[in-house]
């Protein structure tokens, strides 16, 4: 009997690469990918909506622990247009891709009263086509060491 936990997916492998770079102390990243929809009614709808899909869209965020050693500034200023590839594992394809995803904005936050370890932060949007884990077409990726 398998147990029920076998086939989850963990976010242990996960892992972030920006124009190559394999960002160092990342603690999460997530996607949202979005369609824009044209909704109507019409005399053949009898009462209901009917949609189509329009523009594909998607935007997506990372957050990580600050590292002197391997800094970020570089990687994530707000306007710049970089190629994002997010690993969900190290499974080959298991991968988001984004060509060209512009960073929308960078944040960090250090807290001096309990000293925590300084975290950052930053949201980008796809700009242009994108590819889910597993999509043909996507261009060829190996996981970062």
């Amino acid at each position: 009997m398998a147990c029920s936990n076998e086939s989850v997916l963990t976010g242990n492998a996960g892992k972030v690469e920006v124009d190559d770079v394999a960002v160092a102390r990342i603690t999460g990243w997530e996607v949202n990918p979005t369609v824009e929809e044209s909704a109507w009614g019409d005399s053949d709808s009898a009462g209901y909506t009917n949609r189509v899909a329009g523009r594909k869209d998607c935007t997506g965020s990372f957050t990580g622990k600050f590292d002197n050693s391997d800094e970020v500034y570089d990687l994530f200023m707000p306007g710049d247009v970089v190629e994002v590839v997010l690993w969900q594992s190290e499974t080959p394809a298991n991968y988001w891709h984004f060509p060209c995803a512009m960073i929308q904005n960078y944040t960090m936050s250090v807290n001096t009263d309990t000293k925590e370890a300084v975290e950052w932060s930053a949201d980008f949007g796809a700009d242009g086509i994108f590819y889910r884990p597993g999509q043909s077409g996507a261009p060829a990726e190996t996981y970062p060491t």
